[in-house]
């Protein structure tokens, strides 16, 4: 599904051109690009509708490549930024590569190990979303549990081969500062799949992590009131998820669980997020999608329903259309489905869209 091809990189300093050598290097360009037009129930007390874009997959551009070493080794390294088709953009706060750049080796017996920037294990858990092809709108209100994808900076990661069905990972991210522990956290995977069963269980802890507590629609959180577009740097937050999925057939049934806890200047609270449902294989080219989840934070509740239908052009572009619902309820809490612009007025938000991806 990505085109490979090989690089000429003029090295201007040296008045000559480096070229991979042969077909066990090279340098592989991929992404995706993803647009729709959304419109929304309630944002902020009015109705949107609008072209809102990397909902189902984040847009993205980058370079992977590896070099064999001989012997079932080989030198691997990935680059890759984000950026909004709208308004063309780059997204992760301006970086050349902020959704992920590390470098490393790899062993086909003894695993792999890479350094860079890097997202923690959680994000391995998104395959057992149902109605992942939803793409955002199926996370948690202000994915506090990270399964939307979040990185840690300066980290070493670990992963095994996998062995008899299992396989494991750790890493570690160093503080970003010498004095600060903010930034200073680790994650730890545990993977397991036999035919058509799969699970996975992961934990993930950070410090001085900043949490959009101003999308999960509630007035406050660990003591502190929110607004909007409040951003919370917690002193600790910690996470234990796993998720299962079993295919019979057309159909494969998934569940998730997550269980985050956020403390901040010695409060503490602790987020409980479950999300049942399955993928349906309609024909070759069609795939019927349904999720439901209930998000439990403080005295705040979310319910949300997803539906969704995803129509493959070919294997590299598909069309899609979804629906998402959500209530809430406890003291004044609002509905907020991810990646609207704000909670919604009332306890209630709808989101519906339609849209085209295609990667390359």
């Amino acid at each position: 599904m990505r085109r490979s091809i090989i690089l000429a990189i003029p090295a201007i300093a040296c008045g000559s051109t480096l070229t991979a050598q042969g077909a066990d290097a090279g340098v592989k360009i991929f992404g995706s690009v993803d647009n729709g037009l959304t419109w929304v129930s309630n944002q902020g007390g009015h109705s949107h509708f609008g072209p809102q874009d990397g909902v189902n997959k984040s847009n993205s551009l980058g370079f992977m490549g590896s070099e064999d070493l001989g012997g079932g080794r080989s030198v691997i390294f990935k680059l890759e930024g984000g950026f909004s088709i709208n308004k063309g953009g780059s997204l992760q706060g301006g970086l050349l590569f902020g959704k992920q750049s590390w470098l490393g080796l790899n062993d086909n017996q003894l695993g792999q190990l890479t350094v860079g920037r890097q997202y923690d294990f959680t994000t391995l858990l998104a395959r057992f979303l149902p109605c992942m092809q939803c793409g955002l709108y199926i996370v948690q209100n202000a994915d506090l549990d990270r399964v939307s994808g979040q990185r840690f900076n300066n980290s070493v990661q670990y992963q095994s081969a996998r062995i008899s069905g299992l396989k494991f990972g750790a890493m570690y991210a160093f503080p970003e500062g010498a004095r600060n522990d903010a930034g200073r956290g680790n994650s730890f995977t545990l993977d397991y799949q036999n035919g058509p069963f799969s699970a996975e269980i992961v934990t993930t802890e950070l410090k001085g992590a900043p949490i959009l507590a101003g999308k999960l629609g509630s007035t406050s959180l660990l003591g502190r009131a929110l607004n909007d577009n409040s951003v919370l740097f917690v002193d600790r937050q910690r996470i234990a998820a796993f998720g299962v999925a079993y295919r019979i057939d057309k159909l494969t049934p998934k569940l998730l669980y997550t269980n985050t806890r956020l403390e901040l200047d010695g409060r503490a609270a602790t987020d409980r997020m479950l999300h049942v449902g399955a993928d349906y294989q309609l024909t070759p080219a069609v795939l019927l999608q349904a999720k439901y989840s209930i998000d439990r934070l403080e005295q705040s509740r979310w319910n949300m329903v997803n539906l969704g239908v995803d129509y493959m052009l070919t294997k590299r572009t598909d069309l899609y259309a979804e629906i998402a619902h959500q209530r809430a309820s406890g003291p004044g809490a609002r509905a907020s489905i991810p990646l609207t612009a704000a909670p919604s007025s009332s306890d209630q938000q709808t989101v519906t869209r339609i849209g085209i991806r295609h990667l390359f």
